[in-house]
């Protein structure tokens, strides 16, 4: 042993052993050290394997994201609360977790509050599933990580849960919280005994204050709240509570009742039967409906009734009418109504102004109810138009007629007394058309339409009185129908025709012409203007139409321009008021002159002198328009309409046309020869060319000259011809060179 120590201390004593034995014991160590630091990571390993499965499997959505909301991590639960299934589908649809806002304030405050404490609790808010883009409810929480030397923000870590369910169930509670806390009515329980007897078995605080009873509770015997009810509406109150007994059906009732206080009141119950051991007791609610009956009284006055005067309106009477045509088809009895409207009404209103009409017009209705039966029906269908139905109940037509006709008479002599209107005295008169039915007819419009039409046969005959209807006349409306219709299909179809009726200067020859509209109607032949332009302006055909006579007269221009022989002649063709009120009346003419490629200057276009009695500034600006596009103006039938000359220089006009009817006897009246004189002395001042119309025999041209006109239109040369006619008659007339119209004052 001794021996061994001895060896010991030898080799300790020598430096390379040294080394050699502290190298060994620092590998051993350092190998432990190694061994160590791979169970520790592998356990590490294991652990955040371990940790991020439990993440993934939590049902709570987990997410990491920059500062700036850019997704970088999520669990399963949190992608699939956005509609994905995966982590990657998550991150890849996604940009930024803002978008999942629906309110953008709410993510402001989420990133304030996160600013500013480092950490959202329980944070609610509704935002977006990001796939389907259905809108959730969320509660969040989130911290804040930040760099440990500089302190910025490194990212946000939070967890986010669904609350839809239970916002909802809050959102409802409150409601309902809310709905019971006002509830404006009574609760109750009603029982009927076997026996017949009844019994209150409760009442709510509300149902007490509703009948106005004291803090103490209501009579036990529910017969005591009867009294209480209107008159009127117990049997219906009665009666609906046995029909529910005896059905086991939901009891409900409207009625007018008088409170303990006094007051009035519309009341509806509503209640469900349960069958008990000894009889039917009644869960109930009692509900004051008095605002909602107020509100549809006054629905159904706006509705049914006019406001000015209180009658019946038009839906009202329709439908008033119209039982009056079931009842007499099925009693074969007969029925009459008086269509009136008031004459003049419309100066009245319009001078007098509109409060004044308002009070004519309920002063009427006073009269018209007191001037007819009180079972009779009157109503207002508008302005200044009021119809009566007649509660006649007779069955020969003569006698209803009969009674009719009298009660339209003593309409009108009602209608006929002085009406007091403040310090104004107004009389008037009033026009009634007269209807006696049968049931047969079609409707309440079809019985409107024929006594409107009788209406309109006084109006035509002067005002002021009585007419019953005639077929015959319903028959003529459907004619004039059929005649618009017809009119309409040829303005579709271009098929209307002009005709040309020359103009020819002092040697005869042709200078021009007029433009005269036929239309070549299939059943009814060759109709001129006077058949069918007063309908067109009636029904709004006159601008179409007039715009198809120029179309037509220009394209005829343009035709003519490429004949040496037409090439110079001039067309006139007639406007309305309505074309020169047009804003785009202009423009329509000067496009339809380029298109065709027409000198203007060969257009004139007539106006008649009563279209000068509309807005003077209007007309005169419009005329300024069209001679700014070169065509000439010419005044038509002068002479009938008593132009003040004044207002003519102010015109640009270039021709007058003296009437016809001056011409007609001129041979004969003196009076006539010295207007005619007259009206070429003043062309002649205002350096205005003169056409004389309706020509027809070589006298009335003779003294036409000798007086001073040089051009002449009328059968004394030709009717209105057709293009090709005219044609002929221009070669059977003219040399090679005619002269033609001077082109504006100046040449004139």
């Amino acid at each position: 042993m001794s021996d061994l120590f001895a060896m010991a201390s030898v080799l300790l004593s020598e430096p390379a052993w040294l080394i050699a034995a502290a190298g060994g014991i620092s590998c051993a160590a350092l190998l432990w050290r190694l061994m160590r630091l791979t169970r520790l990571y592998r356990s590490a390993r294991e652990e955040r394997q371990q940790h991020s499965e439990l993440i993934d499997h939590l049902s709570e959505g987990v997410y990491r994201a920059q500062p700036d909301g850019r997704l970088t991590s999520a669990n399963a639960a949190f992608a699939r609360l956005n509609g994905y299934e995966t982590e990657a589908e998550l991150l890849a649809a996604v940009g930024n977790i803002g978008e999942w806002y629906v309110d953008p304030e709410r993510r402001a405050a989420f990133e304030k509050a996160l600013e500013r404490d480092g950490k959202v609790d329980d944070f609610v808010s509704e935002v977006f599933r990001h796939k389907t883009r259905e809108r959730i409810w969320v509660s969040q929480s989130a911290r804040l990580v930040r760099d440990g030397s500089s302190g910025r923000p490194l990212r946000c870590e939070g967890s986010v849960r669904e609350v839809t369910e239970t916002v909802r169930r809050l959102h409802l509670h409150e409601m309902y919280e809310k709905l019971a806390s006002q509830l404006p009515g009574g609760l109750f329980q009603l029982q009927r005994f076997k026996g017949g007897r009844f019994t209150t078995l409760y009442t709510s605080r509300g149902f007490r204050q509703l009948l106005a009873f004291a803090d103490g509770p209501p009579p036990k015997d529910p017969n005591a709240f009867l009294h209480m009810i209107h008159a009127e509406d117990r049997l219906k109150y009665i009666g609906s509570l046995r029909d529910s007994g005896m059905r086991m059906r939901p009891w409900d009732c409207e009625f007018r009742l008088s409170t303990m206080s006094g007051e009035q009141r519309w009341l509806r119950v509503t209640a469900s039967p349960e069958a008990v051991e000894n009889g039917i007791v009644w869960h109930g609610y009692l509900a004051d409906v008095s605002a909602q009956k107020e509100t549809e009284t006054k629905i159904q006055q706006l509705a049914f009734y006019d406001p000015l005067t209180g009658l019946p309106n038009r839906r009202l009477l329709f439908d008033h009418v119209g039982q009056e045509l079931r009842k007499c088809s099925e009693t074969n009895q007969r029925g009459a109504l008086l269509f009136i409207d008031l004459d003049n009404f419309k100066t009245l209103n319009d001078t007098m102004g509109h409060d004044i009409g308002d009070a004519f017009l309920q002063q009427v209705a006073e009269r018209l109810r007191a001037a007819v039966g009180p079972d009779d029906t009157v109503a207002r269908i508008g302005g200044d138009e009021f119809v009566v139905v007649l509660a006649l109940a007779g069955s020969g037509v003569a006698g209803t007629t009969r009674n009719a006709i009298v009660c339209a008479n003593r309409v009108l002599s009602a209608l006929r007394r002085e009406f007091h209107l403040g310090e104004l005295v107004h009389q008037t008169s009033a026009s009634v058309g007269v209807l006696v039915f049968d049931g047969s007819e079609t409707s309440p419009e079809s019985l409107m339409k024929n006594a409107d039409l009788a209406m309109y046969q006084v109006k035509s005959s002067g005002r002021n009185g009585v007419a019953l209807f005639d077929p015959k006349v319903l028959e003529a409306e459907r004619q004039r129908f059929r005649l618009l219709n017809d009119l309409r299909i040829a303005l579709n179809g271009n098929t209307l025709e002009l005709h040309y009726q020359p103009q020819v200067n002092a040697a005869g020859h042709v200078i021009g012409a007029e433009a005269l509209l036929r239309w070549n109607h299939a059943t009814r032949g060759r109709m001129v203007p006077g058949d069918f332009v007063a309908l067109s302006e009636q029904f709004g055909l006159a601008e179409p139409l007039g715009r198809a006579v120029l179309q037509n007269g220009v394209e005829a221009l343009a035709r003519w321009s490429k004949s040496p022989r037409t090439a110079g002649l001039r067309m006139a063709i007639n406007i309305s008021l309505q074309s020169l009120r047009d804003a785009e009346f202009v423009d329509f003419l000067q496009t339809l002159l380029e298109q065709n490629d027409v000198d203007p200057q060969l257009l004139t276009l007539e106006m008649a002198e009563r279209v000068l009695a509309g807005d003077h500034m209007q007309i005169a600006r419009r005329m300024k328009e069209l001679k700014a596009l070169g065509v000439r103006l010419s005044l038509d039938d002068f002479g009938t309409g008593y132009s003040s000359i004044s207002y003519l220089r102010k015109l640009p006009f270039d021709e007058l046309k003296i009437d016809g009817s001056f011409i007609t006897d001129i041979e004969k009246s003196e009076t006539d020869r010295a207007l005619v004189h007259s009206m070429l002395s003043m062309a002649a001042s205002l350096g205005l060319s003169v056409v004389a119309e309706h020509v027809q025999t070589t006298e009335q041209e003779a003294f036409l000259r000798t007086a001073g006109c040089t051009f002449f239109q009328g059968w004394r040369y030709a009717p209105a011809l057709t293009e090709q006619r005219f044609s002929r008659f221009i070669a059977e007339r003219n040399p090679a060179s005619i002269l033609r119209f001077p082109g504006s004052r100046q040449e004139a």
